[in-house]
């Protein structure tokens, strides 16, 4: 229901009953749909912005003579107080208002013109905004300490977070968190999108849902390097399977992609995308599957568009990586976020990322909660020792210890492993 009249006059009809309950009241004008309604309403902030009591006396002169009649004259102030049969039921009277004005909005914005692209993510924009508005915003402590209380005893044995997919980062990090957001930084090939497609199919292995945002590489790329590791398949021959693959890789091939095919993988592969977009398919999702873990992965940040006009690069990077901060907190998911890492690290001597080194980092490490950066020696000294090691640096973890953790790369199959069985395929 897009107008409800009724409870706009019964919350009006409480405060002028009980003027103090005005300070308990989250709404502003524009949530009311009569005219009469939102001038009496501004008026009842004027009061509680001057700390004068509210009554009849007070918001007649605050109305002042020429708008009285507007609102219905004393009559109607009359008539709001003495329909009033008890002040208990307010704050169901304030969600109702808030409720057919998200209805009232959501389809004015709906009805605008979409002439390009631009367009379309204010929209969506809008709508992403107009979901996020809400009064229920009332914190009781004790039952906050209940219910993290409860949380803690009843917790299942095992990790607090989604489950990595190895054992040593699972140590470090306990899993990746709800509402956390993961930033995976590293040097062009070094191995970031491979490594989020281990973690990807890790989670969906476990019953998860894992969503893929790539603005880098499309879905059939995406789909063939999972094919890759799922079935131990050089990924040279995924190239030119009819000329390289022998039986033998034809077998893996059918197996890995029944494998893949009953996966909870979803991927957007549009270029460009925007925050407002990748928010509206999660939510989407959520709604989908609302019981299932999800898991959002994203590649990658320096290549996500902003919506409106920005001071800099570095400041729109920053306002991106705040809005998928709160993506993750509204989500209640961990985000993994790739990001590039700046030249800078090529020119010294000890080629192992620092903070320092994320490209216009902007609020990039104050937003995030965990940041690990990829560092592969054998990627700068073709002898070294480290063959097909990588080192996933911890760098940042906000709630938890720094360290380093290292993941043995099969690079022609795009799979990590433990260390220990990185011989076993």
């Amino acid at each position: 229901m897009d107008i409800n009249l009724e409870a706009e006059e019964s919350l009006l009809g409480c405060i002028l009953k009980k003027g103090d309950l005005i300070k308990e009241i989250a709404l502003e004008e524009k949530h009311f749909y009569s005219k009469p309604n939102k001038i009496l309403f501004q008026a009842l902030r004027e009061l509680e912005q001057k700390n004068d009591p509210i009554d009849i006396v007070t918001v007649i002169t605050t109305v002042g003579q020429s708008k009285l009649s507007d609102i219905g004259g004393k009559q109607y102030l009359s008539k709001l107080m003495n329909s009033i049969a008890s002040l208990e039921p307010f704050k169901t009277y304030e969600k109702y208002i808030l409720e057919s004005y998200k209805i009232r909005r959501a389809r004015e914005i709906q009805q605008q013109d979409i002439k390009d692209s631009n367009d379309l993510s204010n929209i969506m924009k809008e709508l992403s905004e107009l979901e996020l508005e809400n009064t229920d915003d009332d914190y009781n402590h004790k039952e906050a300490l209940t219910r993290l209380y409860d949380k803690i005893i009843n917790q299942a044995p095992g990790l607090s977070g989604i489950d990595t997919g190895f054992r040593d980062l699972n140590r470090m990090l306990d899993g990746f968190q709800d509402g956390d957001l993961i930033i995976s930084a590293a040097r062009p090939s070094v191995g970031k999108t491979a490594k989020m497609l281990n973690h990807a199919i890790k989670h969906c292995e476990n019953g998860g849902l894992s969503v893929i945002f790539s603005l880098e590489m499309g879905e059939d790329s995406l789909n063939k390097r999972m094919w890759s590791t799922i079935g131990r398949i050089d990924g040279h021959k995924m190239r030119r399977p009819n000329e390289l693959f022998d039986s033998d890789d034809w077998s893996k091939l059918t197996n890995a992609m029944g494998v893949l095919s009953n996966m909870n993988i979803h991927i957007y592969d549009k270029s460009g995308q925007t925050v407002p977009y990748i928010r509206s398919k999660v939510n989407k999702l959520k709604k989908q599957y609302p019981d299932t873990p999800m898991l959002i992965m994203i590649d990658y940040l320096q290549l996500i568009r902003s919506v409106g006009k920005v001071e800099n690069r570095t400041v729109e990077v920053g306002e991106i990586s705040r809005s998928l901060k709160e993506l993750a907190r509204d989500a209640k998911a961990p985000v993994y976020l790739l990001s590039q890492l700046s030249r800078g690290v090529e020119s010294r001597q000890d080629k192992r990322p620092m903070l320092s080194d994320l490209r216009e980092s902007g609020s990039i490490e104050q937003d995030a909660d965990v940041i690990e950066f990829l560092y592969r020696d054998d990627y700068y000294d073709k002898e070294t020792e480290k063959q097909n090691i990588i080192e996933v640096i911890i760098a940042k973890q906000r709630n938890g210890s720094v360290g380093t953790v290292e993941l043995a790369f099969i690079k022609e199959y795009n799979a990590f492993l433990d260390l220990d069985y990185r011989y076993e395929s």
